[in-house]
């Protein structure tokens, strides 16, 4: 009898499983061999849900063959492929040791259709999914229904501050801090350039002004600037054409608010009028005097640029020898910095300092005045409170200490080369500043590395600099790698592109996208020698599918015309492409 009754409750127990797995879309396969479970879920759209606009399709799929391909079904028909390898926690916990292993990937997937590419009424939706060791399986088909009727508002999620329901914890805010997201619409955000009937694609100081409101505690506090390059967006949601330049980002000032918890919420409108709060996050701000130092960059040189010298002694320079003597080689240190002190007495920068390997060579409030860059002309240097339009579209809360937050140092590379102060080789080049506050000593704002070479031969390798991408910056698709490049005096002949140490591909002249005219080079840096600086744009496409993804280092070349070639310049940058074409 004992016997009988174990019998059954293994025989109960086992139909039990069975009907549980079925219902909670695990599929058992095998025979004679350890039993292979699949377990899966489409969160969105439910079953037989009406839907509109554009219609997120995500889930998860786990199975220990791992998965490599995950295609989105229409009425049976493949559409396009899912992002996969989304970071899924809540799986991870529900299914804590799958199959006794740990989880050799991030099971989620996320993909989108238009819901206008398809007639009202009802359809199907499945996914097929491509395992890693080849076998193919369709899951998950359910029944929706398309109205088109109905008028979507704006989706996106907010990236920064981070959800404390996911990590567990309210984000600490001080000082300046990056709110970040995305934002998408069928029919566009609702945005206007400024000024009015300017051309951003043409005009640097043309912005796109999107209606993007950042709010705290229910009070809007600014506008998001808009729109940003995000690749991973444009993946989940291939039918959306602005799906790449969905992101939005703005800099809030927190110390003009009390200490203690707050929430940010991100209103997003679109051309119908139509609004939604994307999200909300529940923060923690905790501002004091040690959070409230100055900020800043230095744009130019870029690492490891090139300082270059006349000269090529390291002896003492004569007694009384001036700086920015004639004939010397003058380069250049330009940047901003912006003080974000909460007490507007004591607010506000009062110098900025030069340091070339750790000594101060120059403080623009001593040093500013006019220097002769090149013969005949002249250009006010070692300065600070230059006109910096860009800098105040970033960080429009600090007004016109954003406005005028650039700064500019010459630096006669001879001079400083002779007197021992920079050496050949790897030099660091630091820029600090000094506020209003006395009991604030000099903050350092930002420093490189730079290369100070003494060319035999009077041959200057080639100098320039490179705008897109920059450092880290989210890449898919074709890129197309801009800058400006030239050597004095000639024009570049060939640019070599490297990409982790491969060669991509070469610009080789003549050819229309290198050479190009750039007045805007001649404009912003009028003592580089004409007519080369004039002629010193490149443009160069750079097929990102071709890698996988993850971060690259991109290094370009420059050869002249007369043979003498040199790596300009090196960038990390991030590829994005779902690890295939």
């Amino acid at each position: 009898m004992r016997k009988t009754l174990g019998s059954l409750v293994v025989l109960t127990l086992c139909m039990l499983m069975a009907s549980v797995a079925a219902a909670g879309g695990i599929t058992g396969r095998g025979t004679g061999q350890p039993v292979l479970n699949t377990a899966f879920s489409i969160d969105t759209p439910p079953a037989n849900a009406t839907v509109f606009g554009i219609v997120e399709v995500r889930g998860f799929v786990l199975d220990p063959r791992g998965v490599s391909r995950i295609t989105l079904l229409i009425d049976g028909a493949p559409v396009h492929d899912a992002d996969i390898n989304q970071p899924r926690d809540d799986v991870r916990i529900r299914y804590r040791r799958f199959q006794g292993e740990d989880f050799p990937y991030n099971p989620g997937f996320v993909t989108s259709f238009l819901a206008s590419n398809y007639t009202d009424g009802s359809h199907t939706i499945a996914i097929r999914v491509t395992y890693s060791s080849s076998d193919v399986e369709d899951l998950g088909s359910r029944n929706f229904t398309v109205d088109n009727t109905v008028t979507q508002a704006p989706i996106g999620g907010i990236d920064s501050p981070r959800d404390p329901s996911v990590y567990g914890y309210q984000d600490y805010i001080a000082g300046v801090f990056p709110i970040v997201g995305w934002a998408l619409d069928a029919n566009g955000i609702r945005q206007r350039v400024s000024p009015t009937g300017c051309n951003p694609a043409t005009d640097a100081t043309c912005h796109v002004l999107a209606d993007i409101e950042v709010m705290v505690d229910g009070m809007v506090v600014g506008q998001a600037n808009y729109p940003l390059p995000r690749p991973d967006i444009a993946n989940a949601h291939p039918d959306v054409a602005s799906a790449f330049q969905s992101g939005f980002q703005l800099a809030l000032d927190s110390s003009k608010f009390t200490n203690g918890e707050h929430t940010i919420s991100v209103r997003v409108w679109n051309t119908e009028d139509l609004s939604t709060v994307l999200d909300s996050r529940d923060v923690w701000f905790n501002n004091g005097y040690a959070t409230l130092a100055p900020f800043g960059a230095i744009d130019w040189p870029m690492n490891d640029a090139h300082f270059f010298a006349n000269y090529c002694t390291t002896l003492n320079p004569p007694s009384g020898l001036p700086p920015y003597a004639p004939g010397d080689h003058i380069d250049w240190v330009s940047g901003w910095v912006i003080d974000q002190n909460d007490q507007v007495n004591l607010e506000g920068i009062v110098s900025v300092q030069l340091l070339l390997n750790g000594v101060q060579v120059s403080d623009t409030a001593t040093d500013c005045a006019p220097i002769e860059m090149a013969p005949g002309v002249l250009v006010t240097a070692n300065c600070y409170g230059l006109e910096r339009k860009d800098i105040f579209y970033q960080y429009p809360m600090f007004n016109m200490d954003a406005k005028d937050s650039g700064y500019f140092f010459a630096v006669d590379t001879d001079y400083w080369l002779i007197s021992g102060q920079l050496h050949l080789g790897l030099n660091i080049v630091t820029v600090m500043a000094r506020t209003k506050d006395p009991l604030r000593p000099a903050v350092v704002i930002d420093q490189i590395p730079v290369i100070v070479d003494c060319p035999t031969d009077g041959i200057f390798p080639a100098i320039g600099e490179l705008e897109h991408p920059i450092a880290m910056e989210p890449m898919s698709g074709t890129y197309l790698v801009q800058g400006w490049v030239f050597e004095f005096p000639n024009s570049v002949k060939r640019l070599n592109f490297w990409v982790d140490g491969v060669l991509d591909g070469s610009l080789i002249a003549p050819n229309a996208n290198i050479n190009m005219v750039r007045d805007d080079v001649v404009d912003d840096y009028p003592w580089l020698p004409y007519p080369v600086s004039r002629y010193s744009g490149f443009k160069y496409s750079l097929d990102t599918t071709k890698y996988v993804d993850g971060v690259h280092q991109l290094v370009i070349e420059a050869i002249t015309y007369n043979g003498y070639d040199n790596f300009w310049v090196q960038r990390p940058m991030v590829f994005d492409n779902l690890n295939r074409p």
